[in-house]
């Protein structure tokens, strides 16, 4: 299977289906991932260009860890990225035009990022100009969690390794605990929706 994940900054692929990659990496399924933008604006200190490297290298070494052989970064604005779908859009096309997924991920369009919900009118919109591709959409969580899923994925047996890759974005652990957050978001999910210890949970969506 060809999987591919949409992920609007260095660190959302690792927060939101971190421990599924793991899984399908382990299941032999070819997986990359496509960042709209790199994050510049949580490294607002740095010039951008600085920014981007030191986003992106992390974003590379969290990959290794995940299992994830391909990486596209389009540098789309920070923030800024739903001002101007179409002109994204035509960034990501020749992304799925390559790939040809049969799988997406990407965040849930009710996420409190602006970013996270540009993703899916952004994927649709470079959907609707490419005949024969018609990949399965799975929605994951990142700010806000889901109001409604229907599927959900024991991570359990790789949660430690989600967790490394998490770290590997070490830029952002300062001001933010990421890893406490994720800890405690997969244990709910693992005791609630999964009766286990660690889950994601998944919602599915319409490419157009």
């Amino acid at each position: 299977m060809k999987i591919l994940v949409i992920a609007p900054h260095p660190d959302d692929e690792a927060i939101g289906c971190g421990g599924v990659l793991c899984r399908h990496a382990g299941a032999g399924d070819q997986i990359a991932a496509v960042f709209l933008t790199s994050g510049e604006l949580g490294l607002k200190r740095l010039p951008r260009e600085e920014a981007w490297g030191i986003r992106e290298g992390e974003a590379r070494g969290a990959a290794e860890i995940l299992g994830i052989g391909s990486l596209t970064f389009l540098r789309l604005p920070d923030w800024l990225v739903g001002e101007d779908v179409a002109a994204a859009a035509s960034a990501l096309r020749p992304v799925l035009a390559q790939e040809k997924p049969d799988l997406i991920y990407l965040p849930h369009p009710e996420d409190g990022h602006p970013d996270h919900r540009a993703a899916l009118p952004v994927l649709r919109a470079a959907l609707a100009d490419l005949d024969g591709l018609a990949p399965r959409l799975l929605s994951y969580e990142i700010w806000t969690p889901l109001s409604r899923h229907d599927q959900v994925h024991d991570i359990t047996a790789v949660m430690a390794r989600k967790l490394r890759a998490l770290r590997a974005h070490r830029s952002q652990l300062d001001e933010f605990d990421y890893v406490r957050a994720v800890n405690g978001l997969n244990a709910f999910r693992g005791a609630l929706a999964g009766k286990c210890r660690y889950a994601e949970v998944f919602q599915s969506l319409s490419p157009v």
